[in-house]
């Protein structure tokens, strides 16, 4: 009995030794298999690399070198505030415009570019941020499209013609209905010079790349009835062109105040031009680019009429203050 019971211990402990190593060797298959089925950790940067069928594809390949966008700023674009934030007559104005290139690339013939087109998008709101349930006063939505043509033809010293722009169609309105809606379209012709720097500057926040820049431009207004309308019912004899004009010129100077860390600043001057003498605007904008940060200081002082289109046969004289910023 004592040996036929030890070789039943013996036996126990050798099927029982079998059973563990063999399942530990599943255990390990199993922790193996497991891991190599893993999916990729998205956390890690090596596990998000594409795959060699990826970076092969021709998309990838077109989109790895571009170093252009065909979005990009338009006109300035600011946030701003004409009094101390919780003032009940305080008022935010604030444009957001940007424009997006249509062709890429544009279509050239003869190594000339023949349609450098453009959609333009611009929108201006005034918002009474001083009130209590702080509502918009009036927003103007002004979609356009344009061929813009850069050209590089000097003209005397240091003065050059820089681009010619054509616009077919741009319209302007405030999406206001009954008697507070206002809208008007354009076609417009714009010419740009501009004054090389004798050093080159950098272009921080959408600023000019040479010294200065004067621009012209001429429209054809259309669709405004409306607001002739508007004028004679409340027995002005004045019309809606009195005050907007047929066209606008406008003077941009760089960095001619001071230099340093901030010497990247603009002055931007506009107004209207064919319109009544005694209904004059202006705007005024000046830019301070802030060193090592994408945005700029931005104060803005407005004078005479049409600020806006609910504005535009109201005097007015006030200015801003705020940031602007690019893209």
């Amino acid at each position: 009995m004592p040996r036929k019971g030890a070789m039943k211990i013996t036996t126990i402990c050798f099927i029982s030794a079998l059973f563990f190593s063999g399942y530990c060797e599943a255990g390990a298959f199993l922790v193996e298999a497991s891991t190599a089925a893993a999916p990729q950790d998205v956390n890690n940067p090596e596990n998000t690399l594409p795959t060699s069928e990826q970076q092969a594809f021709p998309q990838s390949a077109y989109f790895g070198k571009k170093t252009d966008r065909p979005v990009s700023a338009h006109k300035v674009n600011y946030f701003s505030i004409d009094q101390w934030p919780g003032n009940n007559h305080a008022q935010v104005k604030f444009q957001i415009s940007m424009k997006f290139r249509l062709l890429e690339p544009n279509l050239y013939v003869l190594k000339y570019n023949l349609f450098p087109a453009y959609i333009g998008y611009t929108q201006k709101s005034l918002w009474n941020e001083g009130r209590s349930s702080r509502p918009f006063e009036e927003t103007n939505y002004n979609p356009e499209f344009f061929l813009d043509y850069p050209v590089k033809v000097k003209i005397a010293g240091r003065l050059r013609l820089r681009n010619i722009i054509i616009c077919p169609i741009e319209h302007e309105s405030n999406g206001l209905d009954a008697a507070r809606s206002r809208s008007w379209n354009r076609q417009y012709i714009m010419v740009k010079l501009g004054v090389e720097s004798r050093k080159k500057l950098e272009i921080p926040n959408s600023f000019l790349s040479d010294k200065a820049l004067f621009y012209v431009k001429l429209w054809q207004p259309s669709g405004y009835s409306d607001q002739d309308a508007y004028l004679k019912s409340i027995g002005s004899g004045a019309k809606f062109l009195d005050y907007m004009g047929r066209g606008e010129v406008g003077l941009s100077v760089r960095n001619f105040l001071w230099g340093g860390s901030l010497k990247n600043h603009q002055l931007d001057i506009k107004t209207p031009i064919f319109r009544d003498s005694g209904k004059r605007s202006y705007e005024f904008g000046f830019r301070q680019q802030l060193p090592e940060m994408n945005f700029a200081i931005y104060l803005q002082y407005w004078y005479g009429y049409g600020e806006t289109l609910l504005r535009f046969d109201r005097f007015g004289r006030r200015g801003f203050a705020g940031l602007s910023f690019s893209y």
